[in-house]
């Protein structure tokens, strides 16, 4: 299993332009905000959904190792 893209992906953060007034500062602040808020979302449903991943398939191995193979020919 590989770690969705989401979760090494860097964030996307806005930039003030290069003369900023206290209104780019003030939106830019607003929109990092949101944008770091979404970002982590993202990695964390990707770590939460390969964790969930690992987990089923360690139950299902010792589902199967309880029970006998079931692979043919063993």
């Amino acid at each position: 299993m590989i770690l969705a893209e989401a979760a090494t992906q860097s964030c996307e953060l806005a930039m003030l332009p290069e003369r900023p007034t206290a209104a780019d500062l003030e939106a830019v602040y607003v929109r990092r905000g949101a944008q770091v808020a979404a970002c982590d979302a993202a990695r964390r449903l990707a770590v939460e959904t390969l964790q969930a991943e690992r987990s089923l398939i360690d139950a299902w191995v010792q589902r199967r190792d309880g029970a006998g193979s079931i692979l043919p020919g063993d």
